[in-house]
């Protein structure tokens, strides 16, 4: 990866994860995995799938980071295909985490992405 100018990281530096995300991306010009890769954050790109331990013909993945405030560690849940889940599992995915009441359905790989960026 070339080397990000300085004014660039300080641009970003004070900016939320996901805010900071879609500026190199929107704002700059860089792509998901570039900005993924300049701010140390996964995305939808990033996701190990497997076959859902419970749902037949579902896939599953899940992700499990510090809290910042020093509480316990955010989770998130990616899901989708087989009957049931609000997603095909491979274009649209549910996802839900706990940060959220409920889960979310649907979602593109890049809404995916966003959810991710918001628990990081």
């Amino acid at each position: 990866m070339k080397r990000i100018p300085q004014k660039i990281l300080d641009y970003i530096k004070p900016l939320s994860t996901i805010d900071a995300f879609n500026s190199l991306i929107g704002d700059m010009g860089f792509t998901q995995t570039e900005a993924s890769q300049i701010l140390d954050v996964y995305i939808f790109d990033d996701i190990d799938f497997q076959p859902h331990g419970v749902v037949p013909n579902a896939v599953q993945s899940s992700f499990e980071f510090p809290n910042p405030d020093g509480g316990e560690d955010i989770w998130i849940s990616i899901v989708g295909g087989g009957d049931g889940l609000y997603g095909d599992g491979e274009s649209t995915f549910e996802v839900w985490s706990s940060e959220m009441e409920d889960p979310i359905g649907w979602l593109t790989t890049d809404q995916v992405t966003q959810e991710l960026l918001k628990v990081q």
